[in-house]
């Protein structure tokens, strides 16, 4: 009886450990460390960008590199994002609000995207947005 209670008890535990190490690493998903430990000499620029409505886009590397591409017909630009919730499945396109261009040449030269995911009842994703700049050419 005990055996039984005992495998219950470690089964319970790796559940749960299971379970933890999940959440880290869906939280580490989150956010991509976008800043290049090689060019270390880009942080103050980083940190210096901001929107629009003069809100900082960065503090602690919390940027990704973003495929991006300029929408001709709309007149602006259009950012591939994943659902974090489905980090398999892939990718939308989501129109990037003018409020969140950045509008000063990218020294880093890679598109970036500062932003963050809400969800509706069904799991939808609506992005969040705070930046974007774009890459060399765009």
């Amino acid at each position: 009886m005990n055996t039984a209670r005992g495998a219950t008890g470690l089964g319970q535990i790796t559940v749960a450990g299971m379970i933890g190490l999940s959440a880290v690493a869906f939280l580490g998903m989150g956010s991509a460390y976008a800043h290049d430990p090689k060019r270390p000499e880009l942080n103050a620029w980083f940190k210096s960008l901001k929107n629009k409505a003069g809100e900082p886009c960065c503090d602690s590397g919390d940027g990704e590199h973003a495929q991006a591409e300029w929408d001709m017909r709309k007149g602006g630009y259009r950012v591939l994002l994943k659902n974090r919730q489905t980090p398999d499945e892939p990718g939308q396109w989501f129109d990037v609000p003018y409020s969140a261009l950045i509008d000063q040449p990218n020294i880093s030269g890679i598109a970036m995207v500062w932003w963050w995911p809400s969800y509706d009842m069904d799991g939808a994703m609506t992005p969040k947005w705070r930046c974007f700049i774009p890459g060399a050419g765009g």
